[in-house]
């Protein structure tokens, strides 16, 4: 869990330096392995606490093109606010977080820590690419990596003396006339 000291803490800015493992942290997708690191600012006035840093974390992927595996450091911006209110905190517990209007995190005056493991899952799993390409392939096109079935690559020509190889599947299509 991510989860920061708020208790006993004066107002101002501390610096914040915290990690996790993955699998400590429910809901986290499969292709994320080792440690979530988090590293950035805690804001607090009064009853409102704001957190904003950097969340990185490893993850394990499959070239589309080339399909070999790799790694790369998913990195992301986070920045989310809590407020201490018991009334609210109470009066939140009913209703689902969709229907929540703001996007401020309710929190009970007396909790201790503040958990910040959801936005960063969320954040995180938002951030991994659709297209994945390994970092030696970026930039390159399928005919770049693999000239050899480009339909510019130049054709095989039969040896002398060896009949060109014809793909008898064909042969009806052959049959077919045009008016």
């Amino acid at each position: 869990m991510l989860k920061i000291l708020v208790k006993g803490i004066k107002d101002g800015e501390y610096d914040i330096d915290i990690a996790s493992p993955v699998s400590e942290i429910e809901g986290f997708f499969p292709e994320f392995y080792g440690e979530v690191r988090f590293r950035g600012k805690l804001k607090i006035v009064g009853k409102r606490y704001a957190v904003e840093g950097i969340a990185e974390c490893e993850a394990h992927l499959t070239c589309d093109l080339s399909m070999e595996e790799y790694t790369e450091t998913i990195s992301v911006h986070i920045s989310s606010s809590f407020y201490a209110n018991n009334e609210l905190y109470y009066a939140s517990k009913g209703i689902s977080e969709e229907l929540r209007e703001t996007s401020e995190h309710i929190i009970h005056e007396d909790d201790k820590y503040i958990d910040i493991s959801e936005d960063v899952r969320q954040e995180l799993a938002i951030h991994l690419p659709m297209k994945r390409i390994a970092p030696k392939y970026r930039g390159k096109s399928f005919e770049d990596i693999y000239p050899q079935y480009s339909a510019n690559a130049p054709k095989k020509k039969p040896k002398k003396g060896q009949p060109e190889e014809i793909d008898e599947r064909w042969n009806e299509l052959k049959k077919l006339k045009f008016n």
